[in-house]
């Protein structure tokens, strides 16, 4: 019996059928409607929303650096993950699940069917009925046909077009789909925030509050510009407890972060609620594969940090080597954001300045500066970099 009233929308289909990119349009238009939910992604295929929004060779560089395997326990942390939901969820699974990975899909409870062929729909259907998820619309996927949709007694039927990663597009179909996972997952903003920050471990940032107080035209969920870092910063407190919560990009909370130090410093996870950001200390990481690499042509260093096994489960604390350099950094990784956090607040006594890789604009923040070689909030662009 399910006891989240959080809804977890699965996005089901074959492979190539476009989950990943209707995933990414959906996500899209939800934050500009201001509904409050999350994106997971299941998959270990190395996949995130800088795969649409990016440069499509930057994406292929950052998909290969963070390609993995599925394992038991990426498969019980993704079910977790979604039970244990603090908002809605909307779940791209990737490619056609196998064998134990099926308990990730059980873990939903309403699901978009995307399919080109009927047996694909018959093999979809079968499972969805089996896991008892509830259909909200099952639609074939095409470059070429006619789109068309309609209500039926089982939910949406159609066919939608546009779910091309190189050239996506959006027609009637598409917002039809939108209005009915929008209606599904729309809660009060204000009554979400209440229930969220009610046991928030230290004196609250809420990003709609700070928006509020920086931005000429707030917005409920604010849209964050790497240029509003020093005003941001201004309007917080510097070297005081601190707990972070709102949507905001991992460069907002790794700024924050480092200009709370050396006091305490926790962020909201949509996953796991409230995170106090861990104290790295000196040593051998087990969990984290962390690379320092020169860049060839301008005068920094990529600090190129991997989850191992896809895995990090929050820690106290975090053992990482010696990250001491004479230049600049430019942390790189498809990390949360509690570890972008971690990261930037060790590095601020081991670098002159500490930037966060923004993939889909193929640029890095400045978050955190000693000197005057950089300003926090400027943006620096990046030249395309490979493997070293």
């Amino acid at each position: 019996m399910r006891t989240n009233l959080f809804p977890a929308i699965l996005l089901a289909g074959a492979p190539n059928c476009g989950k990943s990119v209707l995933s990414y349009l959906l996500t899209q238009e939800l934050r500009n409607k201001r509904v409050q939910h999350y994106l997971l992604r299941t998959a270990p295929d190395g996949e995130g929303d800088w795969f649409l929004a990016g440069n499509s060779a930057d994406v292929r560089i950052l998909r290969m650096e963070n390609k993995g395997q599925y394992s038991d326990d990426l498969i019980d942390h993704m079910r977790q993950a979604i039970q244990t939901r603090r908002l809605p969820l909307l779940v791209d699974i990737g490619g056609k699940p196998r064998d134990n990975q099926f308990e990730i899909l059980g873990a939903c409870t309403h699901y978009v069917l995307l399919y080109k062929t009927d047996e694909e729909r018959a093999f979809w259907q079968a499972e969805m009925t089996r896991l008892d998820l509830l259909p909200i619309a099952e639609l074939r996927s095409s470059l070429h046909e006619q789109e068309w949709v309609a209500q039926t007694l089982h939910g949406l039927e159609g066919v939608i077009r546009g779910l091309d990663r190189e050239h996506p597009q959006t027609g009637s179909t598409f917002q039809t789909l939108l209005a009915q996972v929008e209606g599904i997952c729309q809660y009060d903003l204000l009554q979400l925030e209440q229930e969220h920050t009610r046991d928030a471990p230290h004196a609250l940032v809420i990003e709609r509050v700070l928006a509020s107080r920086v931005q000429i035209n707030p917005q409920p969920n604010p849209w964050w510009e790497p240029s509003e870092l020093p005003k941001i910063l201004e309007a917080v407190p510097p070297a005081r407890d601190m707990a972070l919560y709102g949507r905001g990009p991992v460069w907002l909370a790794a700024a924050l972060a480092v200009h709370a130090f050396p006091a305490a410093f926790a962020v909201f996870d949509a996953r796991y609620a409230w995170l106090p950001v861990p104290v790295c200390t000196e040593g051998k990481t087990k969990f984290l594969n962390v690379q320092i690499q020169p860049d060839q042509t301008q005068p920094f260093d990529w600090l190129k940090v991997k989850i191992t096994n896809l895995i990090l489960t929050p820690q106290k604390t975090l053992a990482l080597p010696d990250l001491t350099g004479e230049r600049g950094v430019v942390v790189s990784g498809k990390l949360p954001r509690w570890l972008f956090a971690a990261l930037a607040r060790k590095l601020l006594a081991e670098r002159p300045w500490v930037a966060v890789h923004v993939p889909a604009l193929n640029n890095a923040v400045v978050v955190y500066r000693q000197g005057n070689e950089r300003a926090v909030g400027e943006c620096l662009m990046l030249q395309r970099h490979e493997d070293g």
